[in-house]
């Protein structure tokens, strides 16, 4: 059915393309009698970024970016967080028990839990996001988002090693504002986007967003529950000018959802010393036969002010933000089966952070603003998050039910269990609960100058302080008694972590040929913070070590044909040390157990353009596409953890049943695939009053492994993305309905692949949605 429809779909464009000129014609006719002329493209719209902390067009800056404002989304199809890696080739975003998991350029961690920060982090109005089990990545309404590539260590600070992410929302403006979206697609899944920009004064505003989600969950369980699927929050800014030189914004924003976060997994290799236990699901479907219900939700608070303050020496920024962040319900079935063996529970699970930043940006006023351009500033973070407890659940008998020699897999933790409960005790079950907080705290100071060597060459230096300090705290592990009195199993009073770090940047930028061209040449280094693991059931918490990360770029970008074809790209070598990385196993709760993986390097290229092929005689068509080559290696991996592709066993250490650890060095990186690529066609046709929209585009991705041993047990197969629009504008009514299709032709492929003591479990991708969504914009 997907191909018939395809087959007809490319018969129509076939026909647009050949009606478009036509159309433009009669238009340009219209708007030659006085009528008020159209865009020819949405696509078209320059975006202006703040990827160095000030307005410039993205083609000015040394810096491999990709922007996109809120029509460009909207002209793609993009909706959520996630789904940015359709359109940013070397970037992939996957769910690990319910974190998102961001990896750029190759540069990532699958260190997810709290105490391991993102290495791409996000970014809402110049505010770092905590993330969390079950957290939505809806985008709502936003004004642009900027998704910057390689490190970001001198103006982002700590752990944006392999990138930034920068989510930009309207501030309320002087005029009324109104946005009505509405979306109905297949899973019964409905949509609403809500927003009002007022004007209550000549110098105050308030804007007012809203969304609401949900579907029907893509997966059944047979034998029991299943969580819903929603999202739905609202944000809220507020904007005095107080006089022509200084503003002030409030803005504030909460949110809540639910889904499988990456929890309902199917068990479709059994460990083989389970084999006898433990069924096997057949394959992967989409169905699953839990004993509980799997999956996560989550709430989130944030509030910041924003105080502007325009200077004749500088302009002056001051952002303060206060966040929090709870999982009130993590679950999962880790044994994937009908029967109660292995559960885990998340009892609280919460996050804190409280950031303070101060930003003096030269303005053209500034003394020697002809020379050069600066910005400098101080930051201030500091962060809370954790399990207090999460609660790992044995069965009753479970010796019996398991069986020798199945039952030593579980090695460590029923050791601990029969040690401590007795025999007597474990044939009741048994709750395990684990205890482990992190809090942080950091200060640095930061400051980069753009010097105007001649008048086509300029030198970018920039240099980041920072000083901080990390303590686990309330590092216990309990029993929990059916009176209520717990059983101490260990308590651990690690000593305070301190780290200081210098992350410095380096870029020369080459105009051969105008402001449009230009050749850019740029070092930059960035570092994550050392950490503790923040679930210890068996052994002490271990200090992990800092991860350093270089990035060596060679890098152009230009237009052509007065603005008609735009072509940028990049070549790059990136270093990263004592690389951050984590294991799942039994032993440490059923939860990610970080290490050092040791050294790793990647090469890659990477090509974007957008270009008007006919911008006389078919100025609406705008053809679209971006790729990237990554070869990535670890360079020494001499310790490596993962699971025996044999029996199923776990080697290295912190393993729950230990063998010897591998050598992975010369391993490929997890969650890097070797090519991505996007492409993809816009046709806008005027149309009366209105215009006709067609797009449609292709993603690639030849699949990448999960795991650094490489097994093509646990790896993600190629796989090619199509998805489709048709849009019809009514201009007078500012009225847009499109239908659209999303993965039309029903490709399947691996989501996430998890690893455990059990087996090997998987997470299938979305499968295909077709829907309709009405947008009426005042």
């Amino acid at each position: 059915m997907a191909l018939k429809a395809l087959g007809r779909m490319s018969t129509g464009l076939a026909v647009a393309f050949l009606v478009a000129p036509l159309c433009y014609a009669q238009n340009n006719g219209e708007q030659n009698g006085g009528e008020k002329k159209r865009s020819s493209n949405r696509l078209l719209e320059e975006v202006v970024v703040t990827a160095q902390k000030r307005e410039e067009k993205a083609q000015d800056i040394p810096l491999a970016i990709q922007a996109f404002s809120a029509d460009k989304l909207d002209a793609f199809g993009i909706e959520s967080a996630q789904q940015l890696e359709k359109i940013t080739p070397g970037l992939t975003i996957t769910n690990a028990v319910g974190f998102n998991v961001a990896y750029l350029r190759g540069v990532g961690t699958d260190a997810f839990l709290p105490g391991a920060d993102p290495s791409v982090p996000f970014y809402l109005d110049g505010v770092a996001l905590l993330g969390a089990q079950g957290s939505t990545d809806t985008l709502g309404r936003v004004l642009r988002v900027e998704v910057l590539k390689g490190p970001q260590g001198t103006l982002f600070g700590r752990n944006a090693t392999g990138g930034a992410i920068n989510i930009i929302t309207p501030d309320p403006g002087v005029e009324l504002e109104l946005d009505v979206k509405l979306e109905k697609a297949d899973y019964d899944e409905k949509n609403v986007l809500l927003y009002a920009s007022v004007p209550l004064a000549d110098t105050f505003a308030v804007s007012l967003s809203y969304f609401d989600t949900g579907r029907d969950n893509y997966y059944v369980n047979e034998v029991g529950p299943i969580i819903d699927v929603y999202s739905k929050g609202g944000r809220a800014k507020a904007r005095w000018d107080i006089s022509e030189d200084i503003a002030l914004t409030f803005a504030a924003s909460i949110q809540e959802g639910s889904n499988n976060g990456g929890l309902a997994f199917e068990n479709t290799r059994v460990a083989p010393v389970f084999a006898g236990t433990i069924k096997q699901d057949p394959k992967a479907d989409r169905r699953v036969r839990f004993d509980t219900m799997a999956g996560a939700q989550s709430e989130a608070e944030l509030m910041s002010l924003i105080l502007d303050w325009r200077t004749d020496f500088a302009d002056i920024k001051v952002i303060v933000s206060d966040q929090e962040v709870a999982a009130p319900f993590v679950r999962a079935d880790f044994d994937k089966s009908e029967d109660p063996i292995v559960n885990i529970e998340s009892i609280v699970q919460e996050s804190f952070q409280k950031t303070a930043e101060l930003q003096i940006l030269s303005n053209a006023d500034s003394p020697l603003s002809q020379y050069m351009e600066w910005v400098a500033g101080l930051y201030y973070i500091e962060s809370s998050g954790g399990f207090n407890p999460i609660a790992f659940d044995i069965a009753p008998n479970i010796l019996d039910v398991l069986g020798v020699p199945a039952s030593q897999q579980l090695g460590g933790v029923l050791n601990l269990v029969t040690t401590s409960l007795g025999q007597q005790g474990l044939s009741d079950g048994a709750r395990v609960l684990a205890y482990g907080v992190l809090d942080s705290e950091a200060y640095s100071a930061y400051t980069q100058a753009t010097v105007f060597i001649g008048t086509d060459i300029d030198l970018t230096i920039g240099l980041r302080h920072q000083e901080e300090k990390r303590n686990l705290l309330n590092a216990k592990a309990e029993f929990e008694g059916e009176d209520g009195n717990n059983t101490l199993i260990r308590e651990d009073n690690p000593p305070e972590l301190s780290s200081t770090q210098f992350s410095p940047k380096v870029a020369l930028q080459w105009r051969p040929m105008g402001d449009d061209n230009q050749i850019y040449a740029s070092w930059s280094r960035a570092f994550k913070s050392p950490t503790y693991n923040t679930v210890n059931l068996i052994d002490e918490p271990e200090r992990v070590d800092e991860e350093q990360v270089d990035s060596y770029e060679l890098g152009f970008k230009s237009q052509w044909f007065d603005g008609g074809l735009t072509l940028n790209g990049a070549l790059f070598h990136i270093v990263q040390e004592n690389l951050l990385t984590g294991f799942v196993a039994l032993a440490s709760g059923g939860v990610v157990n970080y290490d050092n993986a040791g050294n790793s390097e990647i090469s890659g290229a990477e090509l974007d353009f957008l270009w008007t092929p006919m911008p006389e005689w078919n100025p609406g068509l705008v053809l679209f596409g971006a790729a990237t080559y990554l070869d990535s290696e670890y360079t020494k991996y001499e310790e490596g953890r993962g699971y025996d592709e044999e029996t199923g066993l776990a080697f290295g250490n912190g393993g729950t049943f230990p063998l010897p650890a591998r050598d992975f060095t010369g391993n490929d990186i997890v969650r890097t695939p070797e090519l991505t690529y996007t492409f993809g066609f816009n046709q806008s046709i005027p149309l009366g009053e209105g215009a006709l929209e067609l797009g449609a585009d292709i993603y690639y991705n030849d699949g990448f492994y999960f795991l650094p041993q490489n097994s093509d047990l646990y790896a993600r197969e190629s796989y090619s993305l199509i998805n489709a629009r048709v849009s019809y504008f009514y201009d007078p009514w500012g009225l847009q309905l499109t239908v659209f299709g999303e993965n039309v032709t029903d490709e399947v492929y691996n989501e996430v692949v998890f690893v455990d003591d059990f087996g090997r479990n998987q997470v299938l991708n979305s499968p295909r949605i077709v829907g309709a969504r009405l947008n009426w914009t005042y």
